[in-house]
């Protein structure tokens, strides 16, 4: 099997800020538990953040080895056909340029992952504390299809710079 290398790039600008507010709502998200446990005094809260936290961890080991597992092990790699298609038509540094900006549509996801695991929290933590709907249900759902819109947006931005 031939072994692809690419020229490695840091992650862009915004996906450093991108991980940078994942962090953060991450970390609020966790405070908003404590908050909840204090007033409710269930330790099952503490669930939500912790799975976010744990996939949030896995995504920044995927960010930060992306060059090593994409070269020792491109089977894991699930990038879009663009990736492929930027291969056969333009040289190795527009390929290295897009794989890089590939990775910071990753770090959108881990962004909204964090504000995903905040919302949760406190829409569990409200509606146990009120025994109502929380209103926070709405703003789950409205978040998931923004990022899922996000995503294609952006895939749809590298596409178009890269094929040209």
């Amino acid at each position: 099997m031939a072994v692809t290398k690419l020229k490695r790039y840091g992650l862009e600008g915004i996906a450093k800020a991108f991980i940078a507010i994942s962090l953060l709502l991450l970390v609020v998200s966790w405070i908003a538990s404590f908050y909840y446990y204090g007033i409710i005094g269930k330790s099952v809260l503490f669930i939500i953040p912790l799975i976010f936290t744990l996939a949030s961890v896995l995504i920044l080991l995927m960010l930060r080895y992306r060059y090593a597992l994409f070269e020792r092990y491109p089977y894991l790699m699930n990038l879009p056909s663009l990736f492929y298609r930027i291969e056969d038509k333009k040289g190795k540094d527009n390929r290295s340029r897009a794989f890089s900006m590939i990775f910071t549509v990753h770090s959108l996801v881990l962004a909204f992952m964090g504000f995903l695991s905040l919302l949760l929290t406190i829409s569990i933590g409200s509606s146990i504390k009120s025994s109502a709907e929380s209103p926070f249900l709405y703003a789950y759902l409205g978040t998931v299809v923004v990022l899922v819109v996000a995503v294609l947006l952006l895939y749809r931005r590298i596409y178009i710079k890269f094929s040209k």
